[in-house]
């Protein structure tokens, strides 16, 4: 049983291939287009999906859609803005008529027949928070746990928990739009003079800069109730839920808090303040509901989903703040990995099939034979001299204080690179951190960078946790080892790891172990393979593009070493 998962109209649209229960392919559309968080319909990711499938589309048997229009076009508009996001006329390339699904009863998904050329092709649409939390559970490796889904709105709703039990899952509640603390993060961050939906990660970063027990953060955290299990938020200090839009807070909230910082206006104490308080309410909020819900289940497990699950420093906290003794999060919590939930969702819970394995890595995106990275670099007119160990000779570089842009195998589903398309460099030197900032990412001095550990030595810099395969999570830095790796570590002594495997990359393993060699380290800094506003790298050709558009020293492919 093949299913086609797709995600689109979202905050990055995608698109997977699951082959009985288990990731054969998938990727965002944004890394084939180019252009970063890309909504539009994932027509170059299906067909990336399609290539390696027997017959493209001949050989799915069946589609899923990580978004269900009975409920958008069902629900009334009031004065809610962005209800009706898909239109009767039409969805996506699919030419049937959506009209009548409007007065369809709701039962988490609606289900269309496509008529192909060959055989009917049935199209299930599925409910954007149930897809979140088949990606949270079914890539799980547990056999049952409670589930929580939290985001900035998915048709009706912005959070919903569940239980889920092998191949099922059973909704205990949702949170209706507008009370989101997704978008509420959202407001904030477009306030601070960031782009919603875009620079969330920005303000969690300079919220460790902030005091987060300023009177910034009791003001805020008077705006949001928690009660019965539910989380509201006072929309009279909010405008993202109106219609027409007022900006994503309201001129109650400017009172409140002052002026909003226009963007590239310098950054003051009070903004970091804002962003302290911000972030410590949504953990407040993510507490709150993690602890009702296992007072509702008693479980011990817990599989988590949805963009808010993006938050690594909350992520951190959660076994040692909630009675959860065991959480799940998947390398694509958010929007990007519903094509992914979709197709799980369809296969699990509406065919009632197997589960397949757990994810353990994230490489499900396209890769490129050496013949075809050495016709790129002949089509740019580069000699890059072959070598017969790249690890050895990237780790090499990086001993000796050189940034290495590293191109191997399959690329990475989800917003993290973990190893196949990634920048690295020598964790050792503190002012890297302020060198990849300024020369290669092109981004905010306080934005922090990650360290790749290898799992034998995870403990040695991070105590007695457990394994961070996706860096999902940020974790404290043991004090005695800081001032090994001061590159890595955040102003506020935490850092944001990666455990990495001979099991799940080998090659990267490899690259590592032989810099612990080099330099008694066993980590390296790890960040995306992409510039500021800019995808990260899918292609070869991309892949030299943005060497020689930044302060990048070398430039592995595959076992090919470019320099400059």
């Amino acid at each position: 049983m093949r299913i086609l998962g797709i995600a689109s109209d979202l905050y990055i649209s995608s698109a997977a291939l699951v082959e009985d229960g288990q990731v054969v392919a998938a990727a965002a559309e944004e890394r084939f287009t180019r252009s970063k968080h890309t909504r539009a319909f994932p027509a170059r990711a299906i067909d990336y999906c399609l290539s390696t499938a027997p017959g493209g589309l001949r050989g799915v048997d069946r589609v899923a859609v990580s978004t269900n229009p009975a409920i958008d076009l069902s629900v009334p508009d009031g004065r809610y803005a962005g209800r009706a996001r898909w239109h009767p006329e039409g969805l996506y390339s699919v030419p049937n008529n959506l009209a009548t699904l409007m007065d369809a009863p709701y039962q988490g998904h609606t289900t269309q027949i496509l008529q192909t050329a060959g055989k009917p092709l049935q199209i299930d649409y599925v409910y954007h928070h149930d897809a979140h939390a088949a990606n949270a559970f079914f890539l799980s490796p547990f056999e049952s746990a409670a589930i929580l889904t939290v985001d900035g709105r998915g048709e009706d709703c912005t959070a919903l928990s569940a239980i889920g039990n092998r191949n099922t899952l059973t909704t205990i509640d949702t949170i209706p739009y507008p009370h989101s603390v997704g978008l509420l993060y959202g407001a904030v961050t477009q306030y601070l003079g960031f782009r919603i939906d875009r620079d969330e990660w920005k303000v969690m970063g300079l919220a460790a800069y902030g005091d987060p027990d300023s009177a910034a953060y009791k003001s805020l955290r008077d705006l949001v109730d928690f009660e019965d299990g539910t989380v509201r938020v006072d929309l009279n200090y909010f405008g993202y839920y109106l219609r027409p839009s007022r900006g994503a807070v309201s001129e109650a909230f400017i009172r409140r808090f002052g002026p909003a910082r226009r963007p590239g206006e310098a950054i003051t104490r009070r903004h970091h303040d804002v962003a302290a308080a911000v972030q410590h309410v949504l953990e407040d909020a993510l507490q709150y509901l993690l602890v009702n819900l296992h007072q509702q289940t008693g479980m011990r497990r817990i599989a988590l989903g949805g963009g808010s699950f993006m938050n690594s420093v909350f992520n951190g906290k959660i076994t040692s703040s909630t009675p959860f003794d065991e959480i799940y999060i998947s390398s694509c919590p958010d929007d990007s990995g519903t094509s992914i939930g979709a197709a799980l969702y369809t296969h699990c819970v509406l065919l009632g099939a197997d589960r397949g394995p757990a994810m353990t890595h994230n490489y499900y995106g396209p890769s490129f034979d050496q013949a075809s990275i050495d016709e790129a670099l002949a089509r740019a007119k580069l000699r890059a001299p072959a070598v017969d160990d790249p690890a050895e000779a990237s780790a090499h570089a990086l001993a000796a204080g050189k940034i290495v842009g590293w191109f191997q195998g399959r690329m990475e589903l989800g917003q993290r690179a973990l190893g196949n398309r990634s920048i690295l460099a020598d964790p050792r030197n503190a002012s890297m951190r302020d060198k990849m900032n300024d020369a290669v990412k092109f981004r905010e001095p306080w934005r922090p960078f990650a360290p790749a550990v290898l799992a034998e030595d995870f403990a040695a810099y991070f105590g007695p946790e457990p394994a961070v395969p996706f860096m999902e999570r940020t974790l404290p830095v043991r004090p005695e080892v800081q001032d090994l790796i001061p590159a890595a570590v955040h102003v506020d002594g935490t850092a944001r790891p990666q455990t990495v495997t001979t099991d799940t990359n080998s090659l990267f393993h490899q690259l590592i172990t032989t810099f612990r060699d080099l330099t008694g380290v066993g980590a390296v800094l790890n960040t995306s393979f992409n510039l500021a506003e800019e995808p990260i790298v899918c292609s070869p050709q991309d892949a030299i593009r943005t060497f020689y558009s930044s302060g990048l020293d070398l430039l592995v492919l595959g076992n090919r070493v470019l320099t400059k």
